[in-house]
């Protein structure tokens, strides 16, 4: 029963905001879509969340097909504005910034999107964690200066990092931070977000053959025409894409330290934030979760990364999968639930 509970907690993320969603019409089963003759146009790619997005669509013309493409773009873009934490002025900026245990207003977007932070924080119980902040801002400065935190900045960072010292309210749209100097932080579950909300506006315009991937977060509406699924590749601890999985109307998102890492005094830090240490996770692990949405895969997949044993077993079964590769006396240890789509060599 607890794999089925956890299950249901991380498909609805937030149980209100996906019932409103799903009676407007934004996450509707439109895996039957008009059969009508359409075109694939040329792959579209933006700038987007610190990263490449990409689109590609089918649609049943270039015009709409583009018109459709910048809508879903801008769509993107005003998530990045809101949720961005390089920027001071964004809102979530400005909600870090706001005095402690104080109701604050934010807009649907930033509502929705801690709501589902939150919820899946409390699944996690804290492996991924929205308010890890102070120490994602810890880690940019080792990366840069190659050198590890003071123990006592170290120390004060984790005491303003814990999901348990926010609250958001969805239906009043108002959040409230509990701690002095916390600091959110959605670079785990915004792409994921962003892309779930892109495939939503090109389905609005008409176009569901569609593909959006934001970097390692790949959101795939219904398959490209006369195929039965979209080719998505994955890869884990080398920089080769080496094999691929056979899926459509779900999200696939993977994790790890393949690019974003630190060496410091020889010890390899990932830019995934280890619960236990404040510091970077020191293990190499790569992890893929199949689910439903993106805003679902994202955050899960550095759950996966983070504690690999309590992931393979809370995905047993259910709409939720995962793939986990860890690196192991220096070779490749490879486990997956049973339901994982079947992972072929390119």
């Amino acid at each position: 029963m607890i794999f089925l509970v956890l299950a249901v907690v991380a498909l609805a993320g937030s149980g209100i905001w996906w019932l409103k969603r799903q009676k407007e019409g934004k996450f509707a089963d439109r895996r039957s879509p008009p059969q009508i003759e359409l075109v694939k146009l040329a792959p579209a790619e933006r700038p987007l969340m610190g990263t490449l997005a990409r689109i590609v669509v089918f649609a049943p013309d270039e015009e709409s097909g583009r018109k459709a493409i910048e809508a879903a773009f801008e769509r993107g873009e005003e998530i990045e504005a809101i949720c961005t934490d390089y920027d001071p002025a964004s809102e979530l900026m400005k909600l870090s910034a706001a005095p402690p245990n104080q109701p604050v207003p934010v807009s649907s977007t930033l509502a929705a999107v801690l709501a589902y932070a939150h919820a899946t924080a409390e699944l996690t119980e804290g492996a991924f964690d929205p308010t890890f902040g102070p120490l994602t801002r810890l880690w940019r400065e080792s990366r840069k200066e190659k050198a590890l935190p003071d123990a006592e900045v170290l120390a004060k960072a984790r005491r303003a990092s814990s999901w348990k010292n926010f609250e958001v309210d969805l239906e009043k749209r108002f959040v409230v931070l509990k701690h002095e100097g916390m600091q959110l932080d959605l670079g785990g579950i915004a792409k994921g977000f962003a892309a779930d909300e892109m495939l939503g506006v090109l389905n609005d315009h008409g176009i569901h053959h569609a593909f959006i991937a934001i970097a390692g977060d790949v959101r795939l509406g219904a398959p490209p025409p006369g195929k039965s699924a979209w080719r998505v590749g994955i890869k884990t601890l080398g920089p080769k894409l080496t094999q691929f999985i056979e899926v459509s109307n779900c999200a696939v998102s993977t994790s790890g330290d393949l690019y974003q890492f630190v060496q410091i005094d020889g010890v390899r830090y990932s830019h995934i934030i280890d619960p236990a240490t404040g510091l970077g996770l020191t293990r190499r692990t790569a992890a893929t979760v199949v689910a439903p949405t993106a805003v679902q895969t994202d955050p899960l997949a550095t759950f996966c990364c983070i504690d690999p044993e309590r992931a393979l077993k809370f995905f047993l079964a259910g709409e939720i999968s995962c793939r986990i590769v860890v690196l192991a006396e220096g070779q490749p240890l490879e486990r997956a639930t049973p339901q994982f789509p079947r992972v072929d060599a390119l």
